[in-house]
């Protein structure tokens, strides 16, 4: 397992993601790997209970019978992320989904130099949102302070 923080001060090299097609649906995103300088690809996944970061090697594309196949892309022009590559991440916010006796974290907040992107689960689901209000949820979406690293490189 990989902590958010781990990637302060990381250079984003590429981005891999993994789609699931089914029949005529529009394709939803599966995974999403984060090549970072010194760590190597950093996989995001949900997990039910909020994201899952771990170290290692994009899939390869799968048939999954009646339930549709995966695909692989590497660094797709319109993906929200791809804008970042060759940035460092300056700092990562955590987010939590507050609502009554509800309170568990949902995701991070990236921030680049020029700019921020979050990367939520939402009903296990990967989202990712920079100009994006996410409706109704919005209201119960907090940010913590942002959190930097004395160890990350340069």
């Amino acid at each position: 397992m990989v902590n958010a923080e781990d990637l302060i001060g990381r250079r984003l090299l590429k981005v891999t993601t993994s789609w699931h097609h089914y029949q005529e649906t529009e394709p939803s995103l599966l995974h999403m790997w984060l090549h970072m300088d010194g760590l190597g690809p950093v996989r995001f996944h949900t997990r039910g209970d909020g994201l899952s970061l771990e170290i290692g090697e994009p899939h390869g594309p799968y048939d999954m019978g009646e339930c549709g196949h995966t695909t692989v892309e590497d660094d797709l022009p319109d993906f929200p992320m791809a804008r970042f590559v060759g940035l460092r991440i300056l700092s990562v916010r955590e987010i939590r989904y507050r609502n009554g006796r509800d309170d568990y974290a949902v995701g991070n907040t990236f921030q680049f130099p020029d700019g921020t992107i979050r990367v939520l689960d939402s009903a296990d689901d990967i989202v990712l949102a920079h100009d994006r209000d996410l409706g109704p949820v919005e209201e119960h979406l907090h940010e913590t302070t942002a959190l930097t690293s004395r160890n990350s490189p340069p």
